[in-house]
């Protein structure tokens, strides 16, 4: 079962760090908890992407065309 890492952890001669998914037979599964050493995974949130719109103008007068104008 998957679990995400509370703490520092060498498990199985790997190290986690806090965050990372680990995974744990079912049976040891209560030990990683009750100690605090994991807690049931979650998944991290998909990022989402901004979306931006953009304005367009038909036409813009500038400085000069307000400045020239007849």
């Amino acid at each position: 079962m998957k679990l995400n890492v509370l703490m520092s952890l060498n498990h199985k001669g790997k190290i986690y760090e806090i965050g990372d998914s680990i995974d744990v037979p079912v049976e040891k599964v209560a030990i990683f908890i009750n100690n605090g050493w994991a807690a049931k995974f979650e998944k991290k949130e998909a990022k989402l992407k901004k979306v931006t719109k953009e304005l367009k103008k038909d036409s813009i007068e500038t400085k000069n065309d307000a400045t020239n104008k007849d």
